[in-house]
């Protein structure tokens, strides 16, 4: 059986409060079956001040994944914590554009331009 969806949780900066979760294929139905789990349990336990999670190597999002997008944000405003996205390719970036998340969630073409911003 294929992977449709993989994830990388990479080391917490606990100094500048960060975690970074890197999603790797297709964030649609069956890939979000794959790790629904996880991602969730991951999401109740954080306890940084961002969550920032890393498309660059997302090919495709439908609205399942969307969806669950606004759940984390949802959960994550509520403890005072924030989602962040980073490096979206044009298409999913026209996507949450036309849709409005990008009003909602705080997009950085690179973690290295959010870091900058959380900093100043």
């Amino acid at each position: 059986m294929n992977v449709n969806l993989k994830l990388n949780f990479l080391e917490a900066d606990k100094v500048n409060g960060v975690q970074v979760v890197v999603f790797d294929g297709e964030f649609d139905k069956a890939g979000f079956a794959e790790v629904k789990d996880e991602l969730t349990n991951f999401v109740k336990a954080f306890d940084l001040k961002s969550l920032v999670f890393d498309f660059g190597k997302l090919k495709y999002i439908n609205s399942e994944g969307i969806g669950f997008l606004m759940e984390v944000h949802t959960h994550l405003i509520q403890r005072d914590r924030k989602l962040i996205v980073v490096a979206l390719n044009a298409n999913v970036k026209d996507i949450f554009t036309a849709i409005g998340i990008a009003d909602i969630v705080p997009i950085f073409d690179s973690l290295n331009d959010y870091l900058k911003s959380a900093t100043k």
